[in-house]
């Protein structure tokens, strides 16, 4: 008996603008497929959350069929789609999918219309459900025309397309124009195949290049500053997440109780035990996956410094929030990107005349971290590792600890420091998640 299938397109309306457009792009990819004849069931679904998603899926599943296509058409981030609003963003991280039972058939293809979905999500798709995925690498617009730019402003006519476009945002002002005169083509998906890993994600392969380089975290003088002024009095105990090195508890360790570092990588604990194998209050353990092996009410500190970006967010926070005692915070340094607008250039300024005196101070660090950064290595890694857009990261944490603020504390170009402390955890809100 011929497998049931279902053709399954799901939109948002509430994240950002173009809410009202989303749906029309979804009726209008609706009526490309049932216009092919085949007797596919073709569905459209808003989905405002993550548990919306799952219901969908869920429904097809207990229908007894399976999935051909899967299409979402929305916004995204660098870690894929997102969900609810930006006062309270949801995206699924890499473990939360990787939990799902979608039921896809053989030939299934899964196909995402926003912004940057090739970057990094699409081959993660692929290779995840072992089948086809298909994304956008520029950011994407509305358009009339599916095969070039036109455009289509409020319109909710169909038909309307989501198409990946270079413009301003991308390729400057000189693009923008072309796209305006309606002679910029469409970008055609990039198709991508299931893909092994090989090791590629983690930080094992360049643990000698990153041990290297932060062999005393006190070098990275903002955030170390930060971290000092937001830590609280007396003897803590402290855990690292995303420990790296150690260099972090090292530089600690004499004004902490006790402190835990964990990692994913294997090859850098090495490094880390080998640092601090006379220091008898930290110890390193290895994880997998937003799991923390620690009973609750365990740190009175949870911190995570460049490593944020990389993790698992609501699932993590979940056990970082079991295993802060009341009271306990929840600090985060980390790099993210963003354009540099017109009116920061005196703050950009300030820092680049304040980051060039360190450079000059802390030379051998400088050589070493440009190596580092240089490295093929490294650079492959950051294809399984993108840093995060700088509004991903502000609007999930503050929407996560009402009341608190991110802060900048250094400005380059295109990225920046920034810095959150979370306040007493217990306060923060709980995302209403299925998971872990």
């Amino acid at each position: 008996m011929p497998e049931e299938k279902t053709i399954l397109i799901v939109y948002t309306t509430r994240y950002r603008k173009g809410g009202g457009q989303f749906p029309v792009v979804a009726e209008t990819l609706a009526d490309d497929r049932r216009a092919g004849g085949s007797e596919v069931d073709v569905v459209c679904r808003a989905v405002e959350s993550k548990r919306d998603v799952l219901q969908a899926i869920a429904e097809i599943r207990e229908a007894g069929r399976m999935l051909s296509e899967f299409h979402f058409v929305g916004h995204s981030g660098m870690y894929g789609p997102m969900f609810g609003t930006v006062d309270f963003p949801e995206q699924f991280s890499p473990y939360e999918w990787e939990q799902m039972d979608i039921p896809f058939s053989d030939d299934a293809s899964a196909f995402f219309h926003c912004c940057r979905s090739a970057r990094w999500f699409a081959p993660f798709f692929a290779r995840t459900f072992n089948i086809t995925a298909n994304g956008f690498f520029w950011y994407t617009t509305f358009s009339k025309s599916k095969t070039r730019y036109a455009a289509a402003g409020e319109s909710t006519a169909k038909p309307l397309y989501t198409i990946g476009c270079k413009g301003r945002k991308s390729h400057g002002y000189l693009a923008s124009m072309r796209k305006r005169l309606g002679f910029m083509p469409a970008e055609v998906m990039k198709t991508f195949e299931p893909a092994a890993v090989n090791g590629a994600d983690t930080y094992n392969e360049v643990a000698d290049l990153y041990d290297a380089v932060f062999t005393d975290i006190r070098v990275r003088q903002d955030e170390w500053r930060w971290l000092n002024e937001h830590l609280p009095e007396g003897k803590i105990d402290v855990l690292d997440i995303g420990c790296g090195n150690g260099a972090l508890l090292n530089a600690l360790s004499e004004r902490i109780g006790s402190g835990v570092g964990v990692d994913e990588s294997a090859s850098i604990l090495d490094r880390a035990r080998a640092k601090n194998s006379e220091i008898s209050n930290l110890r390193f353990e290895k994880i997998k996956g937003p799991i923390l092996p620690f009973a609750d009410d365990s740190f009175d500190v949870v911190i995570s410094l460049m490593s944020f970006r990389y993790l698992d967010w609501d699932p993590l926070l979940h056990e970082i929030k079991r295993v802060t005692r009341p009271g306990g915070k929840f600090l985060i340094v980390d790099m993210v990107t963003v354009p540099v607008a017109t009116r920061e250039y005196p703050r950009l300024l300030k820092d680049k005349l304040r980051t060039m005196k360190n450079q000059k101070a802390n030379a051998k660090f400088d050589a070493a971290l440009k190596k580092l950064v240089s490295h093929p290595d490294w650079k492959k890694m950051l294809e399984y590792n993108p840093i995060r857009s700088e509004h991903e990261m502000k609007w999930y944490l503050e929407s996560r600890f009402p009341g608190q603020k991110m802060e900048i504390l250094n400005m380059a170009w295109n990225s920046r420091i920034v810095a959150f402390d979370s306040g007493p955890v217990e306060r923060g809100v709980e995302a209403k998640l299925t998971y872990p």
